[in-house]
């Protein structure tokens, strides 16, 4: 399985950040991500919206770390996901169309 490939067999990727995420592995020289490692970071990253993945590789990034760590973001996500959630919630409703 190719890095691409692994990347369109998720949905909710951030796959901007993900590939930063490689590009950035491959740069400073550390092994590269293997194949089992990408798809649990690809698990536990898309557990989480895009905008807060893509934290989690800035952080990881910004501090040369090897690793991500998405546990440390997991409280920011939950208030994303109810913004979300009102947001489509807001823009969906069709109720004005009752009397029509």
């Amino acid at each position: 399985m190719t890095e691409f490939q692994m990347t369109l067999d998720s949905n909710t990727l951030n796959e901007c950040a993900w590939s930063e995420w490689l590009e950035f592995r491959r740069k400073v020289k550390r092994k590269p991500v293997s194949e089992v490692a990408a798809k649990r970071q690809i698990k536990k990253l898309t557990s989480l919206p895009e905008v807060v993945q893509q934290m989690v590789i800035d952080h990881s990034i910004e501090n040369d770390y090897t690793g991500l760590f998405p546990e440390k973001f997991a409280k920011m996500a939950e208030p994303v996901r109810q913004s979300t959630d009102n947001f489509i919630e807001r823009h969906t409703d069709s109720s004005w169309a009752d009397g029509l």
